[in-house]
């Protein structure tokens, strides 16, 4: 068994740290080795103790002080310094597993990392053989049918940044009821579902106008696995680490993307 690195992205508060923390558990709990790592030089605190942590180089607090920024330019700024010490993370990562899971914990605010080219070669860097994608919603914020969408268009638009396999996971299912999570399990199943859905929630020119955006949601929703967790009561994970493992012994398609191999342009 060689690495394979698990690049988990999402938006703030969608609970990202909480998962890495649940599934490294279910890992440990499972003797299956791996290695978390920390990359948000913002974090005051993380669920569970990092192998790796960027903020050993740099930190959001430090760049406030020293740059005289405020909190948002700070974040910018701290991950754009933290391209400095890549190749020392790298190493770190190497030498703390020779096999298993990495699990890479993101920066908590999403677009920081995923929309700015930073991020990009953060992942080309410290990408193994095999990489892949999870993107963590909150299925708090996903109840009606456009939000949902929403964030299924978020999930998309990483996708197509990094063009890498990505499975989307929607956690705190422990705070939705019965009826809501049959809702979306109902979307995800049968997305046409959520499509009618969206299509009682728009008006009449509305919905013409968003008729291709329909399309493109329901293509996006049954070509990539969604699942269902709680990393609170760590349910879920098995199905999770199932699919993981399909990309992980996956063929040549699921390989780290060639433009991700070379120079960014």
């Amino acid at each position: 068994m060689s690495l394979f690195t698990v690049f988990v992205v999402g938006p703030a508060g969608s609970g990202k740290s909480t998962f890495v923390a649940a599934f490294a558990d279910w890992l440990m709990g499972n003797e299956i080795p791996y290695v978390t790592v920390n990359l948000d030089p913002a974090a005051e605190y993380v669920p569970y103790v990092p192998d790796v942590d960027v903020r050993e180089y740099v930190t959001a607090r430090q760049v406030m002080e020293e740059y005289a920024l405020g909190p948002n330019g700070a974040i910018i700024a701290s991950v754009d310094l933290l391209m400095n010490y890549l190749a020392n993370l790298r190493d770190e990562i190497e030498e703390s597993a020779a096999e298993g899971y990495v699990l890479v914990d993101t920066p908590g605010q999403m677009e920081v990392f995923a929309f700015r080219r930073s991020g990009v070669e953060v992942v080309r860097e410290l990408s193994s053989e095999r990489s892949g994608v999870t993107f963590i919603v909150d299925a708090c914020i996903s109840k009606s049918a456009s939000s949902f969408a929403s964030q299924i268009f978020l999930a998309s638009s990483v996708y197509y940044r990094f063009r890498m396999p990505q499975l989307n996971v929607l956690n705190k299912t422990d705070l939705l009821s019965m009826e809501e999570l049959e809702k979306m399990v109902n979307w995800v199943n049968n997305p046409q579902a959520l499509v009618t859905e969206l299509e009682r929630e728009l008006r009449g020119e509305e919905r013409l106008m968003m008729i291709g955006m329909l399309k493109a949601i329901q293509g996006f929703m049954e070509s990539f696995s969604t699942y269902f967790i709680s990393s609170k009561l760590v349910k879920g994970f098995d199905d999770v680490y199932a699919e993981l493992q399909r990309i992980f012994r996956g063929g040549e398609d699921f390989e780290v993307p060639e433009y991700l191999r070379g120079d960014f342009l």
